[in-house]
């Protein structure tokens, strides 16, 4: 992609946020107010209406009324795991003296999961939206035959996409999971699975990468299905997963009764696996006991697929993350 036309903007969040703004304010009405609605994930509710001789509490009747009653504040991130909890409060509070009927405080970060600090924040005011859920926003928009979109606006419109796409907001910055593999590789040639602890908690990634052999393997392979508590026992077990419990008891690979999470993997030839180009084999020193070499995850490990596919080392990954 060329260089977009809000190339002259200040740098970071400033550059990303007055590009938004400009293109809002560029747009008619009605468009800017679906964005608007498509960003806070609500389209039942106008935020700017359009009344034919509305009625008023004295019995008068204008013509028509346009009318809007609402503050939506943006607080806007570029880097992931950005989110400041204090910043954040600190904007809510600034909403509890706003006049407005209706206060949202937005938070648009290029995030994968939700910013942790929202767990510890209970107020319904508070939203967190996707570089790429503004995205689909306006491609829906600018793909609705209903919609009457100028040429000028669809152009603005997708110079701002153009934009998103190379600040790198709208892929998850680390989608892969890195495992330490010496069994699991090996299982997964078997099983097309991963099986580890109940209840080990991953971030929601698309792909799962093996460590093993000092090397990071080739194939990386698409998560298709995870359950938290599989029961080895083909009777208890959910359907899905029914043919790797009765393939890992047939193998005396698991004991009958215990409990495992299992992660369903495409096949390491099958659709969905990405194949590198070769082993990324592990570099990383220690910058003490002479530089000796130290496993690269040694429990797990989130990096981004752009990264490693590009990776001729793990220490590549490292320094691609900083």
């Amino acid at each position: 992609m060329g260089q977009s036309i809000f190339s002259q903007y200040s740098q970071g969040e400033n550059r990303v946020t007055a590009s938004i703004l400009a293109v809002l304010k560029s747009l008619a009405i009605p468009r800017t107010e679906r964005l608007l609605q498509g960003l806070i994930g609500d389209s039942s509710k106008d935020l700017i209406q359009f009344s034919n001789q509305p009625r008023g509490d004295s019995g008068s009747v204008p013509d028509a009324r346009i009318s809007a009653n609402f503050r939506i504040d943006i607080e806007t991130k570029v880097k992931v795991n950005s989110v400041n909890e204090g910043q954040v409060l600190k904007h809510l509070d600034d909403l509890r003296n706003a006049k407005e009927s209706r206060r949202l405080l937005v938070v648009l970060t290029p995030d994968s999961t939700k910013p942790g600090c929202f767990d510890g924040i209970e107020d319904d005011r508070l939203l967190w939206c996707r570089f790429s859920d503004l995205d689909n926003a306006i491609d829906e928009l600018l793909e609705d035959a209903t919609e009457v979109v100028s040429e000028r606006e669809a152009f603005l419109l997708r110079e701002l996409q153009q934009m998103f796409h190379a600040e790198k907001l709208l892929k998850p910055a680390n989608n892969v999971l890195v495992v330490p593999a010496r069994n699991a590789w090996d299982e997964y040639r078997i099983y097309h699975a991963y099986i580890c602890q109940p209840k080990r908690t991953f971030q929601d990634v698309d792909y799962l990468a093996f460590y093993a052999d000092g090397e990071i393997k080739p194939k990386v392979p698409r998560i298709l299905e995870v359950e938290d508590e599989v029961v080895i026992d083909p009777e208890r077990a959910p359907e899905k997963f029914r043919l790797v419990v009765e393939k890992l008891l047939a193998d005396n690979a698991r004991e009958f009764g215990t409990t495992s999470k299992i992660l369903l993997l495409s096949p390491p030839n099958g659709e969905g696996t990405v194949e590198l180009n070769q082993p990324i084999p592990n570099n990383i020193r220690t910058t003490k006991d002479s530089g000796r070499v130290v496993a690269f995850t040694q429990n797990q490990r989130y990096i981004s697929m752009e990264n490693l596919r590009e990776a001729k080392k793990t220490k590549d990954l490292v320094d691609g993350n900083n």
